[in-house]
């Protein structure tokens, strides 16, 4: 089996593989294998061997991969995950409850209200506003606590169904280059566990929560000032919903 990998979560994938492993996860850094070589020279009771002993050595590889082949293979006999790919039309994602852990084909698109760097002006813009940032060196450390752009979430989501899928995707965890965000409206196969059902009205992203680093009495000093920039507004869709968290999404 091979996989194209362009997103692999691997801080939910050591969450998650403990618990279908059911708490036996193991993560190996060395194998040894002794084997004996030769014969025994017996005088009566007087014995004596005769041979060599060989020892390899060598270290489990362990990548995305092969920790997604390993996590696959622990869920194949538990009750809470549902194979669409094996199994059933991917219409029965209605069914699927909390907890629950499932793999399905299932494009994805970046949310077309969110633009990373406009956000990004605007908010460093509305900080100055504030007072709450300046120009001094203390105020670039600030910036790039607050804009850590290897740990920003990225909006996606895909509403071919009744139901509503979405998600937030880490972007330190995509394994494809920004100019290849397109490649996740694709039919990629994703393995995600569904986070939180919703029936009507749902946040699909905050900006100031899930895009940024804010306390919350800035983030309070932040929503009192938004105004009329839609693109700090949170994205709301008034649809019944599911919420997951994306462990890995392959090809």
């Amino acid at each position: 089996m091979f996989y194209n990998l362009i997103y692999f979560n691997e801080n939910l994938y050591d969450t998650y593989y403990a618990f279908a492993s059911a708490g036996q996860a193991v993560e190996f850094k060395e194998i040894e294998s002794q084997t004996d070589k030769g014969a025994q020279l017996g005088f009566d009771s007087t014995q004596i061997g005769l041979g060599k002993s060989s020892v390899i050595k060598g270290e489990i590889i362990s990548n995305a991969p092969s920790k997604l082949i390993s996590f696959e293979r622990s869920l194949v006999h538990n009750d809470y995950f549902v194979d669409f790919e094996a199994g059933d039309a991917f219409r029965e994602i209605e069914d699927l409850s909390r907890r629950m852990i499932f793999r399905a084909t299932l494009p994805l698109k970046i949310h077309e209200a969110f633009d990373m760097y406009e956000v990004t002006r605007l908010m460093k813009s509305k900080l100055l506003d504030a007072g709450l940032m300046g120009s001094t060196s203390d105020d670039a450390d600030l910036f790039n606590m607050v804009f850590d752009f290897d740990k920003v979430k990225l909006p996606v989501y895909n509403n071919d169904m009744d139901t509503l899928i979405f998600s937030k995707l880490h972007r330190d965890c995509l394994l494809i280059e920004e100019n290849e965000f397109d490649e996740l409206e694709e039919d990629n196969i994703v393995l995600a566990k569904v986070k939180k059902t919703y029936d009507g009205a749902v946040t699909l992203f905050d900006p100031l929560k899930d895009f940024m680093n804010l306390d919350s009495n800035t983030r309070k000093i932040m929503e009192s000032d938004i105004g009329s920039h839609k693109q700090l507004q949170p994205i709301y869709h008034d649809t019944n919903a599911i919420e997951v968290e994306i462990i890995a999404i392959y090809t």
